[in-house]
């Protein structure tokens, strides 16, 4: 591919370094924000070093000019002789070979494509690069899996706006790019598991349809980044169910695909979830979790499975078979009556402890009762390549009873068998009210663990939130790799952007849906890129429904 020239190292009013330079525009040519460019210069004992740079800002100014004024008369041909010269601001991201020294001024620049490009962004470097979206040339950028899957780092942290940002749209895009390229995710690729939460509305029940709004323009970008202009082909839907009784999916737009999960009573003692009764932060200062730990122990030691009935347990004389038949059995051993002390699961605790604590445990059974039942049916995770859990018409104290619940499972799953594959991936969209930054709980400490010990055992959190501040420090900095939509204002110039350019924090006000901003360890800059339009549905009429007389004659 022949080269172009793009125009001239500049270093006539300021140096240019080896970490910044600028670059005097050829007038029959351009440059725009995020490209790419190459400038090479000759040093003494080393020969020729080539400098690959990132576009950060461009300006235009007319030189002869002293005045602002003096726009009127130049605006009038010959008034006020004057030259138009415009220049772009450039950071280097590599230096080939490594020899950090500035470039010398005069030098041609060139915008890189090719063998050029893919030095720049290291790609060159990369041992498994997936196709994440477009850069602003229209080429394909990528990122490194050997940071998201756990060999030298792993996570995704999803920052920006509600409703702009496109987070989760993103996300869908990167799982089934990761899910298209077996050849990059390697042996892994077979048995890899998603589970994906679905907090808002039902748009994530729709991603086995084909999208009705696709353009031919779409279609050929997911072709470009090798990817089938289809829908997930593996996917598997959970919802609630509607009541108490009879187990049928509370879902408004879709029935058909989708089963409805809970617990049993059994379940629920043994693996402990009780204690995703108490998340908030008042639970801890109220001593709230004190009283869960004796209670929890003791219903682990005193349940007894009941033979035939499968899920039920016998608690003394009473038999448990709803979550309200738990909380009655508590109720009675949590205070005896006077002279009964051999009764008591806790020991003597204040008074007012004991009824905070059954007022939380009531409440919860009017929020969660139909997910604790006799008949209750598991999340299956390992059916399909992708699981999808409907909570969004769950109160949010269930929602995150089931949030805490299903990556409880997850990880003591990957702590018993100590192999990091096959990788499970989770995708949990308001991250922060899951793992905020102040307070503790069992989710939160659940999360940290994730993100602290998680890529070591084979499971990768994909977290999104409005505001990374607002998300538990250990969280985001373990995130490997970062992405950002359209941020507001004052969120873009928090601590937890630092690695963003100050120019790409400006611009991520303005971003438009589908634009993001990435940044990962192998590339020390951050770029900034658009995905395609999504080959799946994201609501009930995208869908494209098959006909069931398709291919009969």
């Amino acid at each position: 591919m022949a080269e172009e020239q793009v125009g001239l190292v500049l270093g006539v009013v300021e140096p240019a370094t080896s970490t910044q330079f600028r670059v005097v525009i050829d007038e029959d040519n351009y440059l725009q924000l995020d490209d790419l460019v190459e400038a090479r210069t000759q040093v003494p004992k080393v020969g020729e070093v080539h400098l690959y740079g990132l576009v950060t800002e461009v300006a235009a100014r007319y030189e002869g000019a002293r005045f602002e004024s003096d726009m009127f008369l130049i605006a009038e041909e010959g008034s006020l002789p004057a030259e138009l010269a415009r220049s772009a601001s450039v950071q280097t991201i590599r230096v080939d070979p490594e020899i950090w020294v500035a470039p010398d001024p005069g030098e041609p620049v060139y915008r890189v494509r090719g063998h050029s490009r893919d030095k720049a962004l290291y790609a060159d470097q990369m041992g498994r690069r997936l196709p994440i979206g477009f850069a602003r040339d229209g080429d394909p950028i990528w990122v490194d899996l050997d940071f998201f899957d756990g060999r030298k780092g792993g996570h995704i942290s999803i920052s920006g706006v509600s409703g702009v940002a496109t987070k989760t749209s993103f996300a869908l895009a990167f799982l089934r790019s990761l899910t298209a390229h077996p050849d990059v995710l390697g042996p892994a690729a077979s048995n890899v598991r998603v589970l994906v939460f679905n907090v808002k509305q039902e748009d994530l029940l729709w991603l086995d349809k084909p999208n009705r709004g696709l353009t031919d323009e779409a279609r050929l970008q997911w072709t470009r980044m090798g990817i089938p202009s289809e829908p997930f082909p593996s996917v598997s839907f959970w919802a609630p169910p509607r009541g108490a009784v009879g187990m049928v999916p509370d879902t408004d737009s879709r029935t058909e695909g989708v089963s409805p999960f809970s617990w049993t009573p059994r379940e629920f003692i043994e693996m402990g979830l009780l204690r995703f009764l108490f998340t908030e932060t008042g639970d801890f200062r109220q001593q709230l979790t004190f009283v869960e730990e004796r209670v929890r122990s003791q219903l682990a030691r005193l349940a007894q499975p009941v033979e035939g009935r499968d899920g039920v347990v016998r608690i003394g004389t009473r038999l448990v078979a709803s979550l309200a038949d738990l909380v009655d059995v508590i109720e009675q051993h949590l205070d005896p009556p006077e002279g009964e002390p051999d009764q008591s699961w806790t020991g003597r605790v204040q008074g007012g402890t004991a009824q905070a604590f059954m007022r939380r445990l009531r409440a919860a059974e009017h929020r969660i009762g139909r997910l604790i039942r006799a008949d209750g049916n598991r999340v299956d995770r390992t059916a399909e390549a992708v699981t999808v859990v409907d909570l969004h018409k769950l109160h949010d104290f269930a929602q995150r009873f089931v949030v805490g619940a299903l990556l409880d499972e997850v990880f003591a799953g990957k702590e018993k068998t100590g192999q990091r594959l096959p990788l499970q991936v989770i995708l949990l969209d308001e991250l922060n009210k899951y793992a905020p930054r102040e307070g503790h709980s069992p989710i939160k400490e659940t999360l940290i663990d994730i993100a602290q010990r998680g890529r070591s055992l084979g499971i990768i959190l994909i977290g999104a939130q409005q505001t990374a501040s607002r998300v538990a420090p250990e969280v985001v900095e373990n995130a490997s790799i970062r992405v950002s939509g359209r941020l507001d204002a004052a969120e873009a110039e928090r601590a937890e952007y630092g690695w963003m350019l100050p120019s790409t924090r400006m611009r991520a006000r303005l971003f438009k849906p589908g634009t993001m901003v990435v940044f990962q360890p192998g590339i020390p800059a951050p770029l900034v890129f658009t995905f395609p339009y999504p080959p799946w549905a994201t609501r009930p009429e995208e869908a494209v429904e098959e006909d069931p007389f398709e291919g009969l004659s």
